[in-house]
């Protein structure tokens, strides 16, 4: 009887929940005590347990539980809890079913326990007679009960439900409104949120961080920070959550001095350092163009939380914890790889791609194994960067199963090949896809349309229709682009047709381009502004430009000063445009009119982009532009361009001159021809790549007609596959042709 008494008043005074191994132990002793019969003591040994976070304790207090002859709504309060904290909140909503059917009467707590357990599971209906059943034991709101209930319906989506029982709440603590602000930014009712806001009694750092963040993730940065300040001002101190929603919002706006104080900030108040916290400084730094304090933040602070992760793994190994250890390497194997993730994007997005490869052989190395979410981030890089003996490097990586393969890490590929102008290797990479979605058919038709094969491109489209595959609009801009830049017009017409006749797809402004664009490349510049007319929202620049390129084809000067003013209302300090009309107006010798567009230039203070060609080798990108001699090889490319010049001279090269409009005389014009970006570019690769591998360039700007002849020759007299990205389009030059047929 002592013992029992014992026993009871030890469970009593139990000032927090104890392992589970301490109370099985102790529920033995109370078994052979007697205690056990005591229902307070019987109520705390079973919350104790329930309270324990270790595996198998939700079973022990389930099988306990159903011993239990008469349990207390106390009792059943603990089980519907531990139900939904051990995320199996379908199991809460079955025991408080039990509960009434047994005729327990619920308290406050219950239904406190029960919302959440409904929102958790999206449990509607449940959660509304819930909701019923509380109103007619309690009239009188009880604000934890009613926090409880709002987050229930937001969670459900439902926001004028919430929004009612908001209202309704009699006394509203701090948590009720942050609650409910929090999820008015949630689902995008910002004005309201903030109207809301600004009525508050009482402001935590949770609702200011509810408001910055909202803010920043609808795109709405400088509001976002307006709150970051009034939030210091009203003394309030922000947290690692507050700051990785400002640093997003700096991000945004390329803020790097705030990025800057907020990184001092964080060492200053002495916050911890989480990979989230990391990756938001990476990311910040990265898109403010600072790399260097990226890659800085990575080294110093990200290796070291890995080095903290490790010790706290190998503590528990020490104590034998295997589970809790090998469950700790799984997360922290999952926050490292973000926090390189995140540093292998600011290095693409700074063009640094032979650093990215870099770190990301440092991460294979590190054994850690990347995600496909790394490679398909440097498979966009190499594609953006025409980077194709990269790119080849990471197909071998997947090919050896080092990342798992899917539809999305296969589109990437496919995408990577070409756009690299590598369609022999994207055909074969779709080929063997097991699983080809609506973006892989995509991404394989606008990329033979791309490359001129805008025939196989349509074939295809045709195929993706007999799969059931159903096409959406991106998929019938790469039908369209085909159309035009192959100049497939009956094809053309016929597909932008049947959009709206056989899917219900209205054209946007990017099916009207691809059709003005063909129109316009045909010689139908006539049909074209019919068709632009007919449109219903207004012409973009693209669609003007596309009518002021032809024009110049077509030699329709008035079209085309009509198109230029148009396209310089949009874009007034576009100097596409200037330069454009200038050459219209040189081409037709009207030099008065030549001349007053370059003085309009200049009162404008509109300068024209300057052309430039890249090439990538090895991971690291070469870029020229015409003139310049900043090149560390440039005496070598030099001698190699001159070298050019005579074997195409031999072979009956004659520089198209007309193409320059200043007034030197004809072997300056040819010496400015000859110095253009991507002839520089090539003779960099004909250089350094061995004799059978094929260059790559990309180009800013569109290929001059000048620049397209002599690398048709090239291609012939060098027996090399040359492949140049423009503006528009790929040409692939090989034997002294061209896959665009000179109609580009």
């Amino acid at each position: 009887m002592l013992l029992a008494q014992s026993l009871s008043k030890l469970l009593l005074q139990w000032p927090v929940p104890s392992s589970l191994k301490q109370s099985t132990q102790l529920h033995a002793q109370m078994v052979v005590s007697g205690a056990i019969y005591n229902p307070l003591s019987l109520s705390h040994l079973l919350k104790s347990i329930t309270d324990c976070s270790e595996a198998g304790s939700l079973t022990y207090a389930l099988n306990m539980f159903a011993r239990i002859p008469s349990p207390s709504a106390f009792m059943w309060n603990s089980i519907i809890r531990a139900c939904s904290r051990n995320h199996f909140p379908r199991e809460s909503i079955h025991f408080f079913q039990r509960m009434l059917h047994k005729g327990v009467p619920p308290d406050s707590y219950t239904f406190q326990c029960l919302f959440k357990s409904c929102s958790l599971s999206s449990s509607f209906l449940e959660g509304q007679m819930a909701h019923g059943v509380f109103i007619r034991l309690f009239p009188e709101s009880d604000s934890l009960v009613a926090n409880s209930l709002i987050h229930m319906y937001l969670e459900f989506g439902w926001v004028d439900d919430a929004r009612r029982a908001f209202s309704g709440t009699d006394r509203k603590d701090v948590v009720s409104w942050t609650t409910f602000i929090g999820g008015l930014v949630k689902s995008g009712f910002l004005d309201e949120a903030r109207r809301l806001f600004d009525e508050m009694p009482e402001r935590n750092v949770i609702s200011w961080t509810s408001m910055i963040t909202g803010n920043s993730q609808a795109g709405r940065a400088e509001e976002a920070v307006q709150f970051f300040k009034r939030m210091l001002s009203d003394g309030v101190v922000p947290d690692a959550v507050t700051v990785i929603s400002v640093l997003s919002a700096c991000a945004q706006m390329r803020d790097l001095e705030l990025g800057k104080w907020l990184h001092q900030f964080l060492a200053k108040e002495n916050i911890a350092f989480n990979s989230n916290l990391i990756v938001a400084l990476i990311d910040m730094y990265s898109k403010c163009g600072d790399i260097c304090s990226a890659r800085q933040v990575f080294d110093s602070i990200g290796w070291k939380v890995l080095q903290a992760w490790n010790a706290i793994i190998d503590g528990y190994c020490k104590m034998g914890k295997v589970d809790i250890a090998r469950s700790l390497f799984d997360q922290m194997n999952a926050c490292d790889i973000i926090s390189l993730n995140s540093m292998i994007t600011g290095y693409i997005q700074n063009s640094r791609l032979k650093e990215a490869l870099l770190l990301f052989g440092k991460l294979c190395t590190s054994g850690l194994r990347p995600d496909k979410y790394t490679v398909v981030g440097l498979l966009t890089a190499c594609a953006s960067l025409g980077a194709l003996g990269q790119g080849k490097l990471l197909h071998a990586y997947i090919e050896v199963g080092s990342v798992e393969w899917d539809v999305y890490l296969g589109t990437a590929l496919l995408d990577m090949y070409a756009k690299c102008g590598k369609l022999d290797q994207a055909m074969l990479v779709f080929q063997r896809m097991d699983e080809r979605d609506l973006r892989a058919w995509t991404a394989i038709i606008s990329g033979l349309a791309m490359n001129g094969m805008g025939e196989l491109a349509l074939k295809h489209f045709s195929l993706m229709k007999k799969e059931g595959i159903r096409p959406n609009a991106v998929a019938y801009i790469g039908v369209l682009t085909s159309c035009s830049h192959s100049g497939l017009m009956a094809e053309g017409r016929k597909y932008f047709e049947e959009m709206k006749a056989l899917y219900n797809i209205e054209p946007e402004i990017e099916h009207y381009g691809c059709m003005v664009d063909l129109l316009g490349r045909a010689g139908h510049l006539k049909e074209a502004v019919e068709l632009i007319k007919s449109m219903p929202m207004e012409p973009n620049a693209v669609i003007w430009g596309s009518i002021l390129s032809a024009c110049r084809v077509y030699k329709d000067i008035d079209l085309a000063e009509k198109a230029a003013k148009h396209l310089l209302d949009l874009e007034p300090h576009e100097d596409a445009v200037y330069v454009q009309l200038y050459n219209i107006y040189v081409d037709s010798k009207r030099w008065a009119d030549a001349s007053n567009i370059r003085s309009l230039m200049e009162k404008k203070g509109v300068r024209k982009m300057a052309a430039y060609s890249s090439i990538t080798l090895g991971g690291q990108v070469h870029r020229f532009i015409a003139g310049d001699q900043s090149h560390p090889e440039i005496m070598e490319i030099q001698v190699m361009m001159s070298e050019m010049a005579k074997k195409l001279k031999l072979a009956g090269y004659m520089p198209i001159t007309s193409q320059i409009s200043v007034d030197v005389d004809e072997e300056e014009k040819e010496l400015a021809l000859f110095s253009h970006s991507e002839k520089m570019a090539i003779a960099f690769g004909l250089m350094r790549l061995g004799a059978n591998m094929p260059i790559h360039v990309i180009k800013n700007l569109r290929i001059c007609e000048d620049c397209h002849l002599a690398i048709k020759m090239i291609s012939k007299i060098w027996s090399r596959d040359i492949v140049v990205r423009d503006r528009s389009r790929f040409h692939h030059f090989q034997d002294g042709h061209c896959s665009c047929s000179d109609f580009w």
